[in-house]
């Protein structure tokens, strides 16, 4: 049974019951002080146990939709409001903003990508007449709305523009809701969603085109820094002065000469000269040897920073009692 038509049985009951029990006190010749005292005790027992149904105290933020014999009469509160026993009831709505939880979704994109949907919605009546009215449960109406606009929102876009527009996703469902929820007299004050789940490979895909990003972009900061450092070098070799030039080479070619390698690399003047004194010492390898032997001698006893390299042939030249303009070609081997 219906609350309305509870009311109204229990009125006709309690109207039955007085007429009743005054006649029963008139055959019975009972009419009296102590009777008449009882049947309206009785009455008003019933009456206490039924306040609840004519009287309300409602607050600030709530509102109290009255009906009249199942007809609306008015929207009251907030305070206290009566209402005429067993003719009018009511119903109270709570005007605060309220989330409700939307269950998750199975959504598949445009481009059949099965995703799954958590999202909340912020709730408001706007209208409580119309909330009551125009709807039977306003929250789960407004749920519902939500969840076919989020098929329909994301079953028209690809996996990557989801993604990327999750705001434009939700501003989207906030207006295709507005459209049917202002009619029930509700606002949804803002929809969230709160993640995204995507299928495992899809998932996969993106850690490896993510990871292959990172790799062609760290590849692309080693080659600037590569580039800056020759333009370093070619910038600071521009301003290398002759006797700076001198000095750095004489110093790569000490350091050679104190390396642990059994190979020397010999520079073209010590090779001129080696094929110079080559039958004086029994061949172009032994004279080699000896060209060798004596330039490192002569490099670890000088300051290169004031002799350059043509000193250092010209004495070794005076050594070996080569002239000046004397200038053999480095033997070669017959085939």
């Amino acid at each position: 049974m219906k609350e309305d038509e509870k009311q109204v049985a229990i009125f006709f009951t309690l109207i039955a019951f007085v007429v009743l029990s005054l006649f029963a006190l008139y055959f019975f010749n009972l009419f009296n002080v102590a009777s008449i005292l009882l049947v309206i005790l009785v009455i008003l027992v019933v009456i206490y146990s039924q306040y609840n149904h004519f009287f309300a105290q409602v607050a600030e933020y709530e509102r109290a939709v009255v009906f009249r014999k199942g007809r609306f009469k008015e929207v009251a509160g907030p305070g206290w409001v009566f209402f005429i026993p067993f003719i009018e009831s009511y119903k109270i709505v709570d005007l605060r903003t309220k989330t409700y939880d939307i269950p998750a979704q199975e959504v598949v994109t445009k481009d059949n990508i099965k995703l799954k949907f958590d999202a909340i919605i912020y709730l408001k009546v706007t209208d409580a007449k119309k909330a009551i009215l125009n709807v039977r449960d306003y929250s789960q109406a407004a749920v519902t709305n939500i969840e076919g606009a989020l098929r329909t929102v994301v079953g028209n876009m690809y996996l990557h523009d989801v993604i990327a527009n999750v705001d434009e996703i939700t501003k989207k469902l906030k207006e295709q809701a507005k459209e049917v929820t202002e009619d029930w007299g509700v606002s949804i004050e803002s929809v969230e969603i709160q993640s995204i789940e995507l299928p495992k490979r899809v998932q996969e895909a993106m850690h490896q085109l993510k990871e292959a990003q990172q790799k062609k972009l760290a590849a692309k900061e080693l080659a600037e820094g590569k580039k800056i450092t020759i333009e370093a070098i070619q910038e600071g070799a521009g301003k290398l002065t002759e006797p700076s030039l001198q000095y750095l080479y004489l110093q790569s070619l000490q350091k050679i000469a104190e390396g642990k390698s059994s190979k020397i690399i010999f520079p073209l003047e010590l090779s001129n000269l080696a094929a110079s004194i080559a039958g004086k010492f029994g061949g172009y390898e032994k004279a080699q040897e000896k060209v060798s032997k004596d330039y490192e001698k002569l490099l670890k006893n000088v300051d290169l920073s004031k002799v350059n390299v043509s000193d250092i042939i010209n004495k070794l030249k005076k050594e070996y009692g080569v002239k000046e303009g004397s200038n053999k070609k480095t033997p070669t081997k017959k085939k």
